[in-house]
């Protein structure tokens, strides 16, 4: 496989992943925002590493720290970025491993939204 067939398929994951979060977003099912969270983060990370290949012509690194791989892609970023990405990667571990007080304050209806809006907004610009 090339890099650019690697960089494809991983923007072609990132891209199911987005469609698998609206899809349970869209159950309006409580017990399901979580993984919402945690679909959204998946496809950044896919995202990004889709990027990283198409600009550096190698493999990605083996991280899931959205912050990490964005770093590695540009070092010019802006503060409320390095929030965004620091609160979904916590999000994608948490929705995996949180307890029942994390659930009822962060697997949210609100937050799950907010997401999905966030994640369509930041792969419309890495696919440029």
């Amino acid at each position: 496989m090339t890099q650019d067939e690697a960089a494809t398929h991983w923007q072609e994951r990132a891209r199911s992943e987005l469609k698998a979060a609206r899809i349970l977003f869209e159950k309006k099912e409580p017990d399901v925002y979580g993984e919402v969270l945690f679909h959204c983060h998946l496809a950044l990370e896919l995202a990004l590493k889709a990027r990283y290949i198409l600009k550096k012509d190698e493999a990605a690194p083996f991280t899931h720290d959205l912050n990490e791989l964005a770093d590695l892609l540009e070092s010019n970023r802006k503060q409320h970025e390095r929030d965004d990405f620091e609160e979904i990667t916590d999000f994608a571990i948490l929705s995996r491993y949180g307890d029942d007080q994390w659930f009822s304050s962060n697997a949210t209806a609100a937050n799950a939204g907010k997401w999905l809006q966030k994640t369509e907004r930041i792969l419309s610009s890495l696919f440029v």
